[in-house]
């Protein structure tokens, strides 16, 4: 029983399928199934049910599979770290809000190309929650986010402040009697702003005709130009997006009128010189 044998059984796992587990790594079949028998023949137990359209995990296999994840994830992490403990070099994989993607990182990642131009950066954008949890998943190493949860394995640092803006087309007052006859756009459900605009809407007791939900920062804006509705979104975006001034903005008056923004990390991660020199540039 080796390493090699959890990685034949971890993928057999993934495809569901013996085959097409041989074909993602190169192997030859027998060669597969011999693997995965030897781990059975170790753990004295059966570990996949066989039947024709490919195979299934048995109790002990589900629980074999949360061990073979955190292993090949430990020889992942131990190749990285070993390769570029001393250079930065090979990806560097962070998340970030759209509004902070668009308008916070680019000066950030081009500071950082310029100086590690070898290494490659693989940005992923989605809310605030999604993030986390992706980082929390060891799926990122990292993320800039409008909300850090109170979570023991979270590191976090503050980066910047956003100033937080209601917007509505130029021609028309942001006043309460108007917005409770508009649709709001807003992110996805999970963004850390949306969240914020709905507690304040019900603070001030007004009940928006409707949601209107977009993924996209320009669509949001767009159709905030176009009169479809009100948004909320930091200062810097609108000044960004808005350099011709068709949209009216409003401070938001409350708690939530400035908001931080945190680059999130696990403490628990290895931190390899690609990672390290990137958080020198935002501390």
């Amino acid at each position: 029983m080796n390493l090699q044998d959890f990685v034949a059984f971890y993928m057999v796992a993934q495809e569901k399928s013996i085959s097409k587990a041989a074909v993602r790594l190169n192997f030859v079949q027998s060669n597969v199934t011999a693997k995965i028998k030897r781990l059975e023949v170790e753990y004295e137990t059966q570990l996949f049910y066989r039947h024709r359209n490919g195979v299934t995990l048995t109790h002990a296999g589900e629980k074999l599979l949360i061990y073979a994840e955190k292993m090949i994830q430990l020889l992942n992490e131990s190749k990285r770290d070993i390769k570029y403990t001393i250079l930065p070099g090979g990806t560097l994989k962070i998340g970030a809000m759209e509004t902070a993607a668009a308008v916070r990182l680019p000066n950030i990642l081009s500071n950082y190309h310029t100086k590690y131009p070898e290494v490659e950066i693989a940005l992923q954008t989605n809310s605030t929650e999604e993030l986390t949890k992706k980082v929390l998943l060891h799926e990122l190493e990292g993320a800039f986010v409008a909300n850090c949860i109170d979570d023991p394995a979270l590191e976090k640092i503050e980066v910047f402040q956003e100033e937080m803006m209601l917007l509505s087309k130029k021609s028309l007052l942001l006043d309460h009697k108007y917005m409770e006859n508009q649709s709001f756009i807003v992110f996805q459900s999970g963004c850390f702003y949306r969240k914020v605009l709905e507690e304040w809407l019900l603070s001030e007791g007004i009940v928006p005709r409707k949601v209107m939900e977009l993924n996209s920062l320009d669509g949001i804006i767009g159709c905030v130009k176009a009169g479809l509705g009100v948004s909320i979104l930091p200062r810097e975006v609108a000044e960004q997006f808005d350099s011709h001034q068709e949209l009216v903005r409003k401070p938001l008056l409350n708690e939530n009128r400035f908001i931080p923004t945190y680059f999130i990390y696990r403490k628990d991660s290895v931190k390899t010189a690609t990672f390290n020199e990137f958080i020198r540039l935002l501390v």
